[in-house]
Parts: C-alpha cells; sequence; structure tokens
C-alpha cells in the first residue's frame, strides 16, 4: 500500500473512504446529539498526527480532558468555547482559526452543524 504525501482536505468528504460516523467521542454530551461524520485524509506512520474534516451536529460537550493538540479552521456553523479554567468564553465562525492544547477542560456549545478542517498530534507518553 502506498503512503500518500500530499492529501486535499476536501470539506465535501473523504474520498478515501475512511469515515467514523456516531456519537461525538471528545467529551460528555450534554445537550443535542453531537452526532459527527470524522472524514480521515492522512494520519501519520507513528499515528500521531492526524489531518481530518469534522462535522457535528448541535449540541454541548462537556472536554474533562482533551484528547490532543489540535489546530483548527472552521468552515460552517459555530463554536462557543468556554475554558473551565479561566472562565474564558470565545466564539469561531467561518474562517476562524484556532488551536486547542491536549488536556483543555470546558465546554463546546455548537448552536448550528459545525463543519472543520483540522490537524492534530498526539504528543508522546514522554511529553
Amino acid at each position: 500500500m502506498t503512503t500518500q504525501v500530499l492529501v486535499k482536505l476536501d470539506p465535501n468528504g473523504s474520498k478515501s473512504g475512511k469515515e467514523v460516523r456516531g456519537p461525538a467521542t471528545l467529551g460528555e454530551i450534554v445537550e443535542g446529539t453531537c452526532e459527527q461524520i470524522l472524514d480521515v485524509f492522512m494520519t501519520s506512520e507513528k499515528g500521531n498526527f492526524l489531518a481530518r474534516v469534522w462535522t457535528c451536529t448541535p449540541g454541548v460537550m462537556k472536554l474533562t480532558h482533551y484528547p490532543f493538540n489540535e489546530m483548527a479552521t472552521i468552515i460552517e456553523g459555530r463554536i462557543i468555547v468556554t475554558d473551565e479554567d479561566s472562565g474564558v468564553v470565545q466564539e469561531f465562525g467561518p474562517g476562524d482559526g484556532f488551536a486547542i492544547r491536549k488536556g483543555f477542560r470546558g465546554t463546546w456549545r455548537m448552536p448550528e452543524r459545525v463543519h472543520k478542517r483540522f490537524a492534530a498530534e498526539i504528543p508522546s507518553s514522554e511529553s
């Protein structure tokens, strides 16, 4: 099997057929359905880097320990993020980018369907 070295993150979906559907798994769903479609475009050979497109139905998730370092851009919809530790509330919409650290605690409120591109790095246990 050949590993792709350049992959377009098409917001209309993966051409690779690697798709995950079901309830969002980033945290506890406390409101709405948070049904996700996760298109996997690239995973590094060691599995510690991911490039994906994520779509999620409206709802609220409580995050107690974000699983990875992530940089994302919102394509469609809005996410209102509340940082539990600082109390800071930030809203992201189409074209907005953000970065979030592994271990983040807080809530993601999605008043409408969200569609985002993201890349994530899963730190090694030594980090």
